[in-house]
């Protein structure tokens, strides 16, 4: 099966190649092709940590005997592959701003409605090529799979979503 950045590659070299042939452009622009590529590989990526996230998420809730300790996924509008986990008003948003950066943030609405929410963690997951211009995936300068960052980050969520007041 070809990767969906495979095909984006193929896709540009293609149209490329017809503007050459037909001279409106002197020879390749590897740079165009690699930033295009660059971005389906953000998009895929936050697809397989939605994905994985979605599945972690379903199994745990699935554990709980009472439905207050479970954690809601939900989509963020207009941003099609970003989302947020949300429980006992703590949120961790995954989202993408630009090409090859996926950040994560925790963070604790306010009792005060005119506070900001409080950040309690962050992250940034950053994207290299590797050999054959392949997009790999960085978290402090270690190569991580989208499964390793959602369940390090579910955890993290758990722990600072526990409803403290529950447990006295």
């Amino acid at each position: 099966m070809i990767s969906d950045s495979s095909i984006k590659w193929i896709e540009n070299l293609a149209e490329q190649e017809q503007l050459i042939c037909s001279g409106q452009l002197p020879a390749l622009d590897i740079a165009k092709t690699r930033g295009e590529v660059l971005e389906v590989g953000t998009a895929v990526f936050l697809r397989q940590i939605k994905m994985q996230f979605a599945a972690l998420v379903k199994l745990f809730n699935a554990r709980m005997t009472e439905p207050s300790l479970g954690i809601q996924i939900n989509g963020i509008p207009d941003r099609s592959d970003c989302f947020y986990l949300q429980r006992n008003g703590v949120k961790l948003n995954v989202t993408s701003n630009r090409p090859g950066f996926v950040q994560i943030q925790c963070e604790k609405n306010s009792s005060d409605t005119l506070s900001r929410a409080s950040i309690l963690f962050s992250g940034v997951i950053e994207a290299r090529f590797s050999n054959f211009e392949e997009v790999s995936w960085f978290f402090l300068e270690n190569p991580i799979s989208a499964e390793q960052v959602s369940r390090y980050y579910l955890t993290e969520f758990l722990q600072s979503s526990r409803n403290t007041d529950r447990l006295s």
